[in-house]
């Protein structure tokens, strides 16, 4: 099953976040099939294709439970709202 999740990476004192497709049970800090976007914690910059996301999505990969949430936010869509657990809907 492949799932969409974060990577982190860094410089110094400077975290960042790939959101990367990778199989459930590889690392996703090496083993990712595609990188998607990334996100600066700090700062809470995202960059990503959402047109490929959501065609992910469509296909089988589920995003984790973070990557819906930061996902949400940027963008307000419900599309995202069921992958996130403890989310009420409206």
């Amino acid at each position: 099953m492949l799932k969409i999740r974060l990577a982190k990476t860094w410089r110094k004192k400077v975290y960042t976040y790939k959101i990367v497709l990778v199989e459930h049970s590889k690392p996703a800090k090496t083993g990712f099939i595609k990188e998607l976007g990334w996100l600066n914690a700090e700062t809470n910059d995202i960059k990503y294709d959402e047109e490929q996301i959501k065609k992910y999505i469509s296909n089988g990969a589920k995003p984790t439970p973070r990557v819906a949430r930061e996902l949400y936010q940027d963008t307000e869509d419900d599309f995202y709202l069921q992958f996130m657990p403890n989310h009420k809907s409206k």
